[in-house]
């Protein structure tokens, strides 16, 4: 296991420039974040020689599809992370960066995610799915007075919040109902978040320096994260080492039981008594420059480009549809 991975530009052998279908946008909440990561993806490629061609989700032509080498994913969030997209480049037999379908799905579910980390043995928060008979007063006691309400497939910390109240949860829950969004209601806990990155380098996943935030907000919402005076970042965190460990341990093991490939950011949060909670798992983390990947990748000595050709040289190569 490697916290730092190696420093020289991995860059595979190329024959010629390739012909990159970067793709972007889409109609899901995340699509601000997805189109912020396309801007600096495409300038990288272009840097690295790669013949790109930005195409918005909510636009794509399957017969695009034919006409390119690659598809360099530059998405998130719902239908571009959780393994719908992924089945439809494998059906074109195009090759892509990132997990495949079932690691997607799999991550991207969080009640399915939750299940995996605690069945290898990971701290995770107590949560249920929540559901009209649970939004009580009750459900609120048994998880020691607040809770955690968030989606049960999304990121960016988009519709979740800290609740202290039955009538607010419902209220939560019959918003979200409307627009078919599945809410999870989790045991609340506080203290630092922190994120650890793997990327593959030479077939072998490589760990990041771990990033730590801190803020004084109830918890990471969306406004401290678009909002750089509201927070702090250490790369490397300055965690005790025994706690840093575990978590890139459990980042690790995480990586492997779910069947990641590629690249990964793992999100934990550490309480006041140094343990370590998994959160959740992302499986096609943002790459702005700004971003939290490229803040670690950073710290481990690359430059932005050498993030982008490692995260190239793990999209294997095209191979013909299998015809019996």
């Amino acid at each position: 296991m490697s916290v730092h991975p190696p420093s020289p530009l991995f860059t595979a052998p190329r024959s010629g420039p390739r012909r990159a279908l970067l793709i972007t946008g889409g109609s899901g909440p995340e699509r601000r974040g997805s189109l912020a990561s396309a801007v600096d993806v495409a300038a990288a490629l272009d840097e690295l020689g790669v013949d790109a061609t930005v195409c918005d989700l909510d636009d794509l032509d399957p017969a695009m599809l034919d006409a390119h080498d690659l598809a360099f994913l530059a998405i998130h969030g719902w239908y571009g992370e959780d393994g719908k997209l992924q089945g439809l480049l494998e059906l074109a037999a195009l090759p892509y960066n990132g997990s495949g379908v079932a690691a997607s799905a799999v991550a991207m579910h969080k009640p399915l995610c939750n299940r995996v980390a605690a069945a290898i043995g990971l701290a995770v928060p107590r949560w249920v799915e929540l559901s009209a008979p649970r939004c009580s007063a009750e459900l609120i006691e048994r998880f020691g007075g607040r809770v955690f309400v968030k989606p049960a497939s999304g990121g960016g910390s988009l519709d979740a919040g800290v609740v202290d109240d039955a009538d607010e949860l419902r209220a939560r829950f019959d918003a979200a109902s409307m627009q078919g969004i599945e809410l999870l209601a989790c045991e609340y806990v506080a203290g630092i978040d922190v994120s650890v990155g793997i990327v593959e380098c030479d077939g072998a996943p490589h760990l990041l320096p771990e990033l730590a935030t801190r803020h004084d907000a109830a918890f990471y919402d969306y406004a401290v994260k678009h909002d750089a005076s509201r927070r702090r970042h250490e790369c490397p965190s300055h965690l005790d080492a025994p706690i840093a460990q575990a978590l890139r341990e459990q980042s690790l093991r995480m990586y492997r039981a779910l069947g990641c490939r590629g690249y990964m950011r793992a999100d934990f949060i550490v309480d006041p008594g140094g343990r370590g909670w998994f959160l959740e798992v992302n499986t096609l983390p943002g790459l702005s420059r700004a971003g939290n990947l490229a803040t670690m990748a950073a710290a481990a000595g690359w430059k932005y480009t050498e993030l982008i050709d490692h995260i190239l040289a793990t999209i294997p190569a095209r191979c013909a549809r299998y015809r019996p």
